[in-house]
Formats: structure tokens, sequence, C-alpha cells
């Protein structure tokens, strides 16, 4: 998945230190997006800073991963830098593109629930 979006090494190793943190309460900068209607997936949005930059939230990743909770696995699904998700006026399609791949992944648990 990082490779794929050209996520650089500091920044994976970032994401490893983070993923044994993640936890099911929501807090600012992590929130519940969909749970399935049985209870076995839950998909969460999370934002982690970009230790390449000092940047703050605006400098960020936004990660989309899914718990399975019956098997135990947190499944890392979507990594993008902020800048290119088109929050506030910075661009209506990457915003609309973004909330289009929340309602796949929302129905693609809903199909694997069923």
């Amino acid at each position: 998945m990082c490779e794929r979006v050209g996520v650089s090494t500091t920044v994976r190793e970032a994401i490893k230190l983070w993923a044994p943190t993640v936890s099911r309460f929501e807090i600012s900068r992590q929130k519940l997006v969909f749970r399935s209607p049985k209870n076995r997936y839950e998909a969460w949005a999370a934002g982690i800073p970009n230790p390449d930059s000092n940047r703050g939230k605006r400098g960020g990743y936004r990660v989309v991963y899914f718990l399975d909770l019956t098997e135990q696995t947190t499944n890392l699904d979507f990594i993008e830098e902020r800048k290119e998700l088109g929050f506030h006026d910075e661009g209506i399609r990457k915003k609309e593109r973004y909330n289009g791949y929340i309602r796949e992944l929302k129905e693609e648990l809903k199909r694997r629930d069923a």
C-alpha cells in the first residue's frame, strides 16, 4: 500500500509505531465511519502526522483502516496525503473522490458481513 502511493520509509515507520495504538474510541484524529450491520467490521478514518515535515495536521496523512472484529485484524485500506483530499475549499473533485471511496468501502464491508 505505502509503496504504491510513494510514502517514504520514515512515514512507514511512523505508521508501524501508530498501528499498535489503534483503539475503538473516537478521538479528535480518529473517527468511526462505518459499523457493519452484524458488527463484524468497523471502518475508521484517522489522521497521522508526517514525520518528514513539521506542518502538524496539514502536513500529515489520512489513513482509512477497517477492523475485522471476528478475526481480530487491523487492515490498512487507504493512505493519502491530507492536502490531496480536498478539505475546506481546496478541491471539490478530490473531496468527492474520497467520499466515493468511503461509500465503496462501506458497501464492500456490508457485502462481506451478509
